[in-house]
């Protein structure tokens, strides 16, 4: 069997995060629904090339680092209180957004939280803190959750 290059390698390990990527931001699958024949049959890999890259579905997230995060924080506009309200709001109407919060708020409140979704989180509050204020933060951030959480609910 020949071996495999580091590059290869590479290649294959972005084309499983690419699938899980697609799944996660999926409103019909999310990370619930991800399994690792849904990734098979997404990327055209074996099981054992999956496990070989990720042993557990939670290592699925750890390689996501940042990418998922960047989604939200893309779509917020910090210049100023109404801004970031507005965008908060816009952003609530893409699926993927969606997606993402959920997958953040998920991770954070599960019985082992993931202390990447953790560090997001503080990273997130701290942000807003800093560019719109505390107000912001204690008021607007918990009424824009809250109301993200109903629609995520209702949809």
């Amino acid at each position: 069997m020949a071996r495999v290059t580091p590059e290869e390698s590479q290649k294959t390990r972005q084309k499983i995060t690419d699938a899980v990527i697609s799944c996660l931001l999926d409103p019909q699958i999310g990370y619930e629904k991800m399994t690792y024949s849904r990734i098979q049959s997404i990327t055209g890999l074996s099981r054992g090339g999956i496990l070989n890259h990720f042993n557990k579905k939670e290592e699925f997230l750890s390689v996501l680092d940042g990418k998922l995060f960047d989604t939200i924080l893309t779509s917020l506009d910090f210049s100023s209180r109404e801004a970031f309200i507005e965008s908060f709001e816009a952003a609530n109407q893409k699926p993927e957004f969606k997606a993402v919060l959920l997958l953040l708020i998920t991770n954070l409140s599960c019985d082992i939280t993931s202390q990447k979704a953790l560090e997001s989180w503080i990273k997130l509050e701290q942000l807003i803190e800093d560019k719109l204020g505390t107000p912001v933060k204690e008021y607007d951030l918990p009424r824009l959750l809250g109301r993200s959480c109903s629609m995520i609910v209702t949809s």
